[in-house]
């Protein structure tokens, strides 16, 4: 998930350290989020944004890894899938890739 922290941040003149304190986390959290390599919980996503003055939505954007499947994966769909569908009293539906 991509993030414009770092971005927002600066043009607030507020250093990683600011803004930890702020939303009452360490600054390796800030800066693990700001690198991409921790996706922050909904709770503290709402807290970055309002401190930084913007909406989630606009502070965060996802963008879905392509997965390559694998035969087992496909198998595992077509078997398990129907079960599960069954289960929950829902028709049996299309697979989507």
């Amino acid at each position: 998930m991509e993030n414009k922290i770092r971005e927002l941040r600066r043009q607030l003149h507020l250093s990683q350290e600011d803004v930890a304190h702020i939303a009452h986390v360490s600054r390796q959290t800030i800066n693990a989020i700001e690198n991409d390599k921790y996706d922050p919980e909904l709770t503290l996503a709402f807290k970055l944004a309002h401190t930084l003055g913007t909406t989630v939505d606009q502070l965060f954007s996802y963008k879905p890894t392509v997965v390559k499947r694998k035969e087992n994966d496909v198998f595992w769909c077509e078997k398990y899938q129907c079960v599960l569908w069954k289960r929950a009293g829902i028709e049996k539906r299309n697979a989507v890739d």
